[in-house]
């Protein structure tokens, strides 16, 4: 009797909903750290950065005995086995129908490529609790744009014919909306949605010669012919504790970009967003609220609400901050060379992007410092910002929990929120100037649990 020889072959479709940071390794004079790009110089996802996250996602499952069978097992030394599992590069579409794979010599897309050569760069600054900046504090790295479209390929061998359900996992992890992609997944960056799929089943006894005919071309595909997907939760998985801040600021915010213009010495952070039409990738700049400045803000009030639950007052044994602090380290993470045990935050903040019909950057406010004998500017001092103000609607910011996160940490996260919602914990850059009060309600699980 013929050995059962099954390929199950998937082909994604994935939209970066937030922007992308997988990294090069590679650095320059002016950034930190560059992301990983193909060799016609578009930004690309590795096969290993990809099968990592699925490999980490299935060991989480219940019942995922078939881990070492389909991922491998180089634990047995010379008695090892291989990964069943194929997975290819996640390669950028250049348009709707054309992926960058091979070498590209057509010089319609020099354009485009000049685009992605300057992609957006995203400053970090740690703050210490006085709000100033840490020593050797400051990183900088590139992001891909959001909205920039991958496509990329899974492929299992099937020996035995007990991998359907295996395979329908490992599809639903991948539309799940916990699928996330590169460093800085807790700051905002790497939220992919999965927006069509190509599925094909080959069983080698019967369709060998449909299977060999099988183009591996990506450019193939006609992805109009493939139906779109939503989002799953996997059903045996847990899901995130998710809360929702519905805010109105009064009135003015600014999130800075760290650089000027020909107006003003600062200017709100703004980035460019990819939408793909039938003539192509088109560009559109929007305001920028990064995840990792609401996160930076809340790790601070986390401390804060902490140490008063565990009576550690200023002028005594002192406050914890920082890692330091139990509820910091367990809702945010913990990482450096000092750390003996580094552990991944358990916070997600999307960054939040808002269109030109939702939000105003023209507000132009000027300050000066006095000299205080003389009544006058002193030399130097005038600085001037354009802030940012709604036009229209409420700002959205969600933040994900977690489950297994203990429940004296997740009330002082809850604390936290509540105080942005309360008006006591303000957001973004020259809050000592009035700026970045925000006041709303804060809605847990789809429920309405305060409002202001």
């Amino acid at each position: 009797m013929a050995q059962t020889i099954i390929k199950y072959i998937a082909r994604f479709l994935l939209r970066a909903e937030t922007p992308l940071f997988v990294g090069s390794g590679n650095s320059t004079l002016l950034k930190d750290a560059l992301v990983q790009k193909d060799a016609n110089g578009f930004p690309m996802i590795p096969g290993t950065s990809l099968a990592g996250v699925l490999r980490h996602s299935f060991a989480k499952l219940p019942e995922n005995s078939m881990l070492a069978a389909i991922f491998g097992d180089s634990k047995g030394g010379d008695t090892g086995t291989g990964s069943l599992l194929k997975v290819s590069p996640a390669l950028m579409m250049l348009d709707n129908s054309t992926t960058s794979e091979g070498l590209i010599l057509d010089q319609k897309w020099n354009n485009l490529k000049e685009q992605f050569d300057h992609l957006p760069v995203r400053q970090h600054v740690r703050m210490n609790d006085k709000g100033v900046a840490e020593k050797n504090g400051l990183f900088d790295n590139e992001v891909i744009f959001k909205g920039t479209r991958f496509v990329f390929e899974l492929e299992l061998t099937d020996l035995s014919g007990n991998f359907q359900q295996d395979w329908q996992e490992l599809i639903d992890i991948i539309q799940s909306p916990e699928f996330r992609i590169g460093a800085g997944t807790r700051n905002g960056y790497g939220c992919l949605k999965v927006q069509k799929i190509q599925h094909r089943r080959f069983d080698l006894r019967n369709e060998l010669t449909a299977f060999l005919n099988f183009s591996p071309s990506f450019n193939d595909i006609d992805w109009t012919k493939e139906e779109s997907t939503d989002s799953v939760e996997h059903p045996n998985r847990k899901s995130k504790i998710h809360y929702t801040l519905k805010l109105t600021p009064d009135p003015f915010f600014i999130f800075g970009s760290g650089s000027g213009d020909e107006d003003v010495d600062n200017t709100p952070l703004e980035e460019e967003v990819i939408t793909y039409t039938s003539d192509g990738i088109k560009f559109q700049k929007q305001t920028v609220i990064p995840g990792s400045s609401i996160k930076g803000a809340l790790a601070h009030r986390v401390a804060y609400h902490f140490n008063k639950r565990n009576q550690r007052w200023a002028g005594t044994m002192g406050p914890k901050i920082g890692v330091e602090n139990e509820a910091v380290a367990e809702l945010f993470g913990k990482a450096g060379k000092s750390v003996p045990d580094p552990a991944a935050g358990k916070v997600f903040i999307n960054d939040i992007f808002l269109s030109s019909d939702k939000v105003k950057n023209d507000k132009i406010l000027n300050h000066v410092a006095i000299d205080r004998f003389t009544g006058g500017a002193l030399e130097g001092a005038l600085f001037s910002e354009k802030v940012s103000y709604l036009e229209k609607d409420v700002l959205g910011i969600d933040v994900f929990l977690e489950e297994n996160v203990a429940s004296n940490y997740a009330e002082v996260l809850e604390e936290a929120l509540l105080d942005i919602c309360k008006g006591l914990l303000p957001l973004g850059g020259m809050t000592t100037k009035g700026h970045g009060i925000f006041t709303g309600s804060l809605i847990k699980n789809q429920q309405e649990i305060f409002s202001y």
